[in-house]
C-alpha cells in the first residue's frame, strides 16, 4: 500500500515537473563580444558595433546622437568614456538663478539703484 503512494507521488512530482521546465527561459549561449580597447571611440564621440562583424570593418566612431538615431537592429552603441567638454553647472531649477561669476578684487560694488511705485528709476537730486 505504501509502496503504491511513494509510486504515486513520484509520478505526480514527476508529471508536474515536466512543463514547469518547459518554461524555463534558454540563457545565451553566445554573450555579445567585448569591443577591443584599440576600437574603443575617443571621449566624447560613439560607435555603432555591428554583431558578427570583424572589428577592422566597423563603421568609424561619430556623434552618439547620429549613432544611436541610425543604429540598426544587429548593433548596439558604444559610448566613449569622458565627454570632450566638462559640464557646466546647471541651476538646481529654472527658478533658481545660475550662480554669479567670482568678483575680481578690483571691482567696486555698485550702489543700489532706487525705483519709484513703477519701478522706474529714481534720478537723484542735483541741486
Amino acid at each position: 500500500m505504501t509502496r503504491r503512494l511513494y509510486a504515486l507521488g513520484f509520478t505526480a512530482v514527476a508529471a508536474i515537473a515536466v512543463p514547469l521546465q518547459a518554461q524555463v527561459r534558454p540563457q545565451p549561449q553566445d554573450p555579445k563580444p567585448a569591443v577591443p580597447r584599440t576600437h574603443l571611440p575617443p571621449p566624447g564621440m560613439c560607435r555603432i558595433w555591428l554583431d558578427n562583424v570583424p572589428a577592422a570593418q566597423q563603421p568609424a566612431p561619430t556623434d552618439c546622437a547620429n549613432a544611436v538615431r541610425n543604429q540598426p537592429r544587429n548593433a548596439r552603441v558604444i559610448f566613449g568614456d569622458d565627454p570632450r567638454t566638462p559640464k557646466l553647472p546647471l541651476p538646481k531649477s529654472l527658478k533658481d538663478p545660475a550662480p554669479a561669476p567670482p568678483k575680481t578684487p578690483d571691482e567696486q560694488p555698485r550702489p543700489p539703484v532706487k525705483s519709484g511705485p513703477d519701478r522706474k528709476p529714481i534720478k537723484p537730486d542735483s541741486r
